[in-house]
């Protein structure tokens, strides 16, 4: 029989003959509606999207829709994304102006919209500065100017690669050594910490060689102070000549791109026609 739990006894009457079932209370819902204690038991599962409250969150929808596809699809690199003006802003501000570890203002969530929309910022502000500085330089020299679009490819390939391969190398390091970098943690660092040289170029339109090299130092000063703040708690978790090492590494290459900035973006002088001497002394 199907049933093994279920038998049934007979009792005898003498009116009337009555059937009653003994069948395990198991296998059917009480009286009341309620199913069996054995099905309550049974794990529920929720939704995709609803938190362990019951309530819809969707973030936790997106992040799991986005942890399920693979690695090589544009929607597995969206979470890197997911931020606002305000956020961006706000880590922008925290970078020239810090209140505290950059870490705690981006709230454990990393993003690559700013580094990046901050990065390609500072290319065309680069180039569209200097070449206003320079134009400017022309004219009150009464020479003839034209755009020099190497310097945009100039601005390309050194802002890039300091956006995210020098960052790149400084985890790999790290990461040697045992300092449990986290890889979208630094390129925030180095992508927010370029934050400063876009107000350093705007003011570096004015032709006074001694206000650009203060403008520089100051850049270079609070971008660098930015990155060894926030840099340090990683590297000090290796030995203390191996967290020197790197530490001198990212302060030199901080500086080299600083004058790579300095000599190629900010270097211009003014020569009043008739005078052979140049107002501004030679940068470079």
């Amino acid at each position: 029989m199907s049933n093994k739990g279920a038998y049934s006894a007979i009792e005898i009457d003498d009116d009337e003959l009555q059937f009653q079932s003994f069948a395990s209370s198991s296998n059917s819902p009480s009286a009341s509606g309620n199913i069996s204690s054995s099905s309550n038991n049974t794990p529920q599962t929720r939704p995709a999207g609803f938190g362990s409250a019951g309530v819809f969150d969707p973030h936790r929808e997106i992040q799991g829709q986005t942890l399920s596809k693979p690695i090589w699809s544009v929607q597995y690199y969206s979470k890197f994304f997911d931020v606002d003006t305000a956020q961006v802003m706000e880590r922008c501000m925290a970078s020239i102006i810090p209140k505290g570890k950059f870490l705690d203002v981006m709230e454990g969530g990393p993003d690559l919209y700013g580094p990046f929309w901050i990065a390609t910022t500072v290319i065309f502000v680069l180039f569209v500065t200097s070449s206003i500085a320079e134009s400017i330089s022309a004219h009150m020299s009464s020479t003839p100017y034209s755009y020099d679009f190497r310097q945009l490819t100039f601005a390309f390939g050194t802002i890039y690669m300091y956006a995210f391969l020098v960052p790149a190398m400084i985890w790999g390091a790290t990461k040697y050594f045992g300092c449990q970098p986290d890889l979208l943690e630094m390129l925030a660092l180095y992508g927010y910490g370029l934050t400063v040289w876009i107000p350093v170029a705007v003011l570096s339109i004015f032709p006074w060689n001694l206000l650009r090299w203060a403008l520089v130092l100051a850049g270079a000063g609070i971008s660098g102070l930015f990155l060894v703040r926030n840099l340090y708690p990683v590297l000090s978790r290796a030995e203390a000549h191996t967290s020197k090492v790197i530490l001198i590494l990212v302060i030199g290459l901080h500086a080299i791109l600083a004058l790579l900035l300095k000599y190629k973006f900010f270097a211009y002088n003014v020569t009043v026609p008739g005078n052979t001497a140049p107002v501004d002394p030679p940068s470079s």
